[in-house]
């Protein structure tokens, strides 16, 4: 044997990384989640539930209270077309209590879902005034009444985007 041959390595080769303690020259404070997402949430919740709750006692007791005359009319508003704007309130209402339940789950991906049901419920109630522009005592013009209700409803979809939007204001809101 010569010498060349007697100089070998060995050992073995782990993939476990080496724990290495280092410790911080600054203090750690532990940050404390706001409970403003989880009380905004609860609001949205709330609100999306019984808004379509009082649209469906509008319907019934428009319903059942007032007499059906021979066009199949309630009052001077069509059934079908009272039906078609009570459902049509449900379409964000399912949206803004899904989103209502993300903000309170602290996903910031809630308040984006919210502020769509939000918009969605102002873009129905511009249909809705459309559609009932001869039966709810506005102009008589479904235009004028339509282009009202979405001047009017800027504002308050603005102030309903603005306090669904107050945990994005807080530094500590601890939102994902």
């Amino acid at each position: 044997m010569n010498e060349q041959d007697s100089d070998v390595f060995s050992g073995s080769v782990t993939s476990q990384p080496q724990m290495v303690n280092v410790s911080s020259s600054t203090p750690m404070y532990m940050v404390e989640r706001s409970s403003a997402p989880q009380v905004i949430g609860i609001l949205v919740m709330i609100y999306y539930i019984i808004t379509p709750l009082l649209a469906i006692v509008g319907f019934l007791s428009l319903e059942l209270i007032s007499d059906m005359d021979e066009t199949g009319q309630v009052g001077a508003l069509p059934t079908l077309l009272f039906l078609g704007v009570t459902l049509l309130t449900l379409v964000p209402a399912v949206i803004g209590i899904f989103g209502g339940f993300k903000i309170f789950q602290y996903k910031k991906q809630g308040i984006w879902i919210t502020l769509g049901a939000i918009f969605a419920g102002w873009i129905i109630s511009i249909v809705n005034s459309a559609l009932t522009a001869d039966y709810s005592g506005g102009t008589g013009d479904a235009g004028l009444d339509a282009a009202f209700q979405g001047v009017c409803g800027i504002f308050c979809v603005a102030i309903c985007g603005i306090i669904v939007c107050i945990p994005l204001f807080m530094a500590n809101s601890g939102l994902e």
